[in-house]
């Protein structure tokens, strides 16, 4: 049975709730999965209890600036070398990750993360509207062959810093965005393979039952090896 382990906390989200239907959803898939708070924590017993799939549903980052003055004692985070580096050791393991929504905003004094991820929160130019009706689109992709169109409220996240290895799947929309944005993509690092699913503000947007069989699909895909026991790379 794959096994997982979700990352979860942060500001400003429920997480908790989020965190909960995510782990209900990989294990109704067959993968185990578990929820820790600590991340710290969580990335130091990957040496011990390592998993298939690292998730990281959480808003973790050092938090400077005034607005986040008052919350910085006790949600900023910046990772240990060593916690980076039991990231780097999952992914040469052939181990998947799969980033939801504030993901793109973690670890931002760690470039490598946006490498990893293929996105990164660039602050003064990314940002995102409040919580609306979005339309999503999936692209050709072979994976998304059976998402039709739908909608959904959520948080579109725009202009990104993206790098342009990214493999989409699907395209998001919304009244306040001028552009589409790429809101779910593949990529591969290391020895492993990445989802980033940019959706994901509530449970309410992973209950919508086309983006669970979207992001079901991608979560396949991370966690399917070749036949030669390989994970193959990703494919356009």
């Amino acid at each position: 049975m794959p096994s997982s382990l979700i990352l979860s906390g942060g500001i400003f989200h429920d997480f908790a709730g989020t965190s909960t239907a995510l782990a209900s959803l990989l294990e109704t898939h067959g993968i185990e999965a578990r929820i820790e708070e600590d991340i710290e924590r969580g990335l130091g017993d990957l040496q011990e209890q390592p998993v298939d799939l690292l998730v990281l549903n959480c808003l973790r980052w050092e938090m400077h600036g005034e607005k986040y003055a008052s919350l910085r004692d006790g949600e900023a985070l910046t990772l240990s070398p060593q916690a980076r580096q039991r990231i780097l050791s999952h992914l040469d393991a052939g181990g998947a990750i799969l980033g939801m929504h504030t993901a793109s905003i973690c670890f931002s004094d760690w470039p490598q993360w946006g490498d990893i991820l293929g996105a990164a929160w660039a602050w003064g130019a990314s940002w995102h509207p409040a919580p609306q009706p979005l339309s999503l689109t999936p692209t050709g992709h072979p994976l998304m062959s059976s998402i039709r169109p739908f909608e959904l409220s959520d948080e579109l996240y725009c202009n990104l810093s993206l790098r342009p290895e990214n493999i989409p799947l699907l395209y998001g929309h919304c009244a306040e965005a001028k552009e589409s944005q790429p809101v779910m993509w593949l990529r591969s690092y290391g020895g492993g393979r990445i989802v980033y699913d940019a959706l994901g503000h509530d449970s309410e947007s992973l209950a919508a039952p086309m983006h669970a069989r979207a992001l079901e699909l991608a979560i396949g895909w991370a966690l399917e090896p070749e036949a030669g026991g390989e994970r193959s790379e990703a494919v356009s």
